[in-house]
């Protein structure tokens, strides 16, 4: 008798962790929406040189960032630039690090970003990964920058992923 009592708790126990586990592993994730603008503060130069073809060089620069918005604070960055400018056509990639607050949250979000210019105007997309409060999480974001402003503002418009789910 005292077996098969065990062998019933062993498999309750057991029947509850596979619940537990298969629940778990079902969460969904969240996908939020998130707008808002930065302004861009540039404090150191880089290197830089125009080429024979009259394209300005930038290769570490950087600078600061204050978000508004969605989401709130501040951040670093330091971007690589190729810009005509007669044109206002190039590219830039960059990577930054921004302390954030998003509703009761908080933590930082590091990534790298790419931006396709024309015309003085980029488009284009950066993908960051969380600390803190965004511990797992990912805010992917589409981004126009306005290189003629000033300051220098960037409008973004994006996801955070949230794979912890619901």
């Amino acid at each position: 008798m005292k077996k098969t009592r065990t062998k019933i708790l062993a498999g309750v126990v057991l029947l509850v962790a596979v619940l537990l586990i298969t629940g778990i592993v079902w969460a969904k994730a969240t996908e939020t929406p998130v707008i808002g603008t930065r302004t861009v503060t540039p404090l150191s130069p880089g290197r830089q040189w125009t080429d024979d073809d009259g394209i300005w060089h930038i290769r570490g620069a950087s600078g600061v960032v204050d978000y508004s918005g969605d989401l709130v604070g501040t951040g670093t960055y330091k971007v690589n630039l190729n810009l005509d400018m007669f044109t206002g056509n190039g590219d830039e990639n960059g990577y930054s690090v921004s302390q954030l607050t998003w509703g009761g949250l908080s933590g930082t979000f590091e990534g790298s970003f790419s931006v396709t210019y024309t015309g003085f105007v980029g488009i284009g997309h950066g993908v960051y990964h969380g600390t803190g409060d965004f511990a797992g999480m990912k805010l992917m974001e589409d981004i126009i920058v306005y290189l003629l402003a000033d300051p220098i503002f960037v409008d973004f418009d994006g996801i955070i992923l949230d794979p912890h789910g619901e």
